[in-house]
């Protein structure tokens, strides 16, 4: 054994897909409405995929405070993505 425990490997694989697959797309999405554009679908999708894992993976860090920093920061951007996605929503649909 190499000393880690069931929940380290959980963690270190979550942590190495929210780097390598989810990260890079929800700065893409945040650069998206940013520049004013409206979420599709799968955008919406893969928000709440991206939402529900790091509320999964903040649960296994409940006892490692060094992530507390990390989480508090996806679930910023996520909300800033989520609000500046509806007022894009509301100022398409005020101009129809």
């Amino acid at each position: 054994m190499n000393g880690l425990s069931r929940d380290d490997g959980i963690i270190t694989v979550m942590l190495q897909r929210l780097q390598r697959q989810r990260l890079p797309h929800v700065f893409v999405l945040h650069e998206k409405v940013l520049s004013g554009s409206r979420l599709d679908d799968y955008d919406i999708r893969f928000l709440d995929t991206v939402y529900y894992e790091a509320k999964n993976c903040h649960s296994f860090c409940k006892h490692r405070p060094e992530y507390n920093d990390l989480f508090s920061r996806l679930v910023h951007l996520y909300n800033e993505i989520a609000s500046t996605a509806l007022e894009n929503e509301k100022q398409k649909n005020s101009g129809e």
